[in-house]
This record gives structure tokens, sequence and C-alpha cells, in this order.
């Protein structure tokens, strides 16, 4: 009895055992394939955007695809007049009579005769010479007295011992000669020209600027019409922003003959044996924080225009795999 009793604890022992294998051998079964599938995800995924920023940052310096760089540089740009091209506040406080007043105003803009010789250039220059050594205070007089005999004058200049630099501002009818006299006062390291074609926003501020004018002779009118104190202080708080944009548009276009009447030549003096001084700019931590969300934002768009890039890749190859997967099962069949 004893024996039989031990038979079947033994027989329990042994098939508890192998329950417990069976369960174990279960939970492997199912739980360890995932781990290396969630892995190799995570892989792809990885692979898939460090291609992307690769081949992104090579399209955006031009290396594959040069209309893609040219996209992207492109996607920065913002408009040069935009900023200022707020309109005047619609006033009516002589009723509908007013706003046709207006309308008739502005549509006789368009018929004035166009004015001839608008187009407007700013010219600069930059130059770098190298001049005989103990010459320095010479040929560094030399150059503002150049700038005089040309009709311009000295803007800034910084000199340090044996070397220096000086900006000049010259008539723009003068600017090839007083280059051509520049360069020969040393031997030229760097030499660059520049003209800057600012024609478009001339006219345009010329445009505005009429269209200004004739507002304000229309609120003028408006305010000798004006019959009640609410008339008159809406009329007047018009006029005196129409004014004030009147003055702004002035500015903007006296700054724009002073550049273009003048051109700007930088140059560069040292000595023989003078090492180049650049200037370093100093670390802040407004300019790290920009320097920051520069790098992150060109980081994005590097993945962003890769991933175009490897989209149309991947639907090639998908198709590719397709194809070649019906071919080997109709083989195999």
């Amino acid at each position: 009895m004893d024996t039989d009793i031990r038979y079947l604890e033994l027989v329990r022992k042994d098939l508890v055992d192998a329950a417990t294998d069976e369960v174990v051998r279960r939970r492997q079964r199912s739980h360890g394939p995932r781990g290396p599938r969630w892995h190799r995800l995570v892989a792809v995924a990885a692979a898939a955007v460090v291609s992307a920023g690769l081949v992104g940052w090579f399209a955006t310096n031009g290396l594959v695809g040069d209309e893609a760089g040219e996209a992207f540089s492109a996607s920065g740009e913002t408009g040069a007049t935009g900023a200022t091209g707020e309109q005047a506040p619609t006033l009516v406080p002589g009723g509908a009579g007013h706003n046709s007043t207006l309308d008739d105003e502005s549509a006789g803009l368009g018929q004035e005769p166009p004015i001839d010789n608008l187009s407007r250039v700013i010219r600069s220059g930059r130059l770098s010479l190298v001049i005989p050594a103990d010459s320095f205070e010479d040929r560094f007089a030399q150059a503002v007295e150049l700038a005089s005999a040309n009709g311009g004058f000295v803007e800034t200049s910084v000199t340090r011992r044996r070397a220096g630099t000086l900006t000049v501002r010259v008539p723009a009818a003068n600017f090839d000669e007083t280059l051509a006299g520049l360069r020969a006062l040393g031997d030229v390291t760097v030499q660059r020209i520049s003209g800057q074609d600012v024609t478009a926003e001339y006219v345009d501020l010329q445009a505005r600027l009429r269209i200004e004018k004739s507002r304000r002779e229309v609120l003028l009118r408006l305010m000798d019409q004006a019959v009640s104190i609410e008339q008159t202080i809406r009329v007047q708080n018009a006029l005196d922003d129409t004014q004030l944009r009147i003055e702004q548009l002035q500015g903007n276009i006296r700054l724009l003959d002073d550049r273009v009447s003048l051109a700007t030549v930088e140059v560069s003096l040292r000595e023989e044996g003078v090492e180049v001084v650049q200037d370093v700019e100093s670390a802040s931590l407004p300019n790290a924080f920009e320097r920051s969300v520069a790098g992150f934002v060109g980081v994005i768009a590097a993945v962003v225009i890769g991933i175009g890039y490897l989209i149309p890749l991947a639907l090639i190859g998908l198709v590719v795999w397709f194809v070649v997967s019906r071919v080997r099962r109709r083989h195999s069949a």
C-alpha cells in the first residue's frame, strides 16, 4: 500500500513538473520573439530617419538636385516691402459719399504718366590690400585723400599697428575711378564688387507715396465738410495716421536715394608680414539660443527633404519586390 502511494506521488510530481515546463515553454514562445521584432522595427525606423537626414543634408547643400536646394533656400524668404503695406482705415463720416470720393481719387492714380529714369542700383565694393613695409601711414593718408578728391568722404576708420580699415562713400559716378585709385596703393588680395538693384522697391515707395498724398487731400476736404465733433475727431485721427505714413515713406525714399547716389567702398590695408586680424563674435546666450533653434530647424528640414527623396525610391523598391515575388511563386507552382 505504501509503495502504491509513493508511486502515485512520484507520478503526480512528474506531471506537475511537466506542466510547469510546458507553461514556461509556451511563455517563451509567445513573448520571446516579440523583443527582437520590436528591436528590428526601432532599428529600421532609426535607419530610415538617419538616411532621410543624410539625403536631405546632401540635397540642401547642392550635392543631390540643385533645384531642391534652391527651393529650400527660397522657402525662408519674405517680401521686402510687405512689412509697411498697411492701409489707412476707411472712414464714413459723411456717409456713402466719403467712400465714393476715395474710390474716385484712387481710380485716377493709375492714369498718371510714367516717370522716366527710375532705375536705382546700390553699388558697393570691398578691397583687401597688402602694402610695402613701413608704408601704412602714407598709404592710409593717400586713401583718405583719394576719397576726398573723388567728391567723397571717410565714413568710418579703424587703425591698429601697421594695419587698418576704412569705409569711404563716394558719388556713384566716381565709383570705378575710386576703385582704380585704391587698387594702385598695393597688391590686391581680395576684391568684391556688388550692385543691388532696388528699382522695384523705389517704384513701390513712390506709388504708395502718391496714394497716401491723394488720401490726405481727400481727408482734408472731408475735414472741411465735417458737421459734428465726432466726425471731426475721426477725420483728424485718420489724417494724422496718413501724415505719419507719408513721412515714413519719404524717409525710406531719401534713404534709398542716399545709398544709390553714394557708393560704398571698404578698404583693408596691412603691411607685408602682418597677419590678418579677424573680429571674433563674442558668445552670448541669445546668440546661442538662436543658433540652437536654427540648427534644430535645419535638421528637421533636412529630414523632411530626405523623406521626400526616399518615398519614391521606397515605392519603386516595393513594386520591384512584388513583381519578383509573383514571378517566383509562378515558377514554384
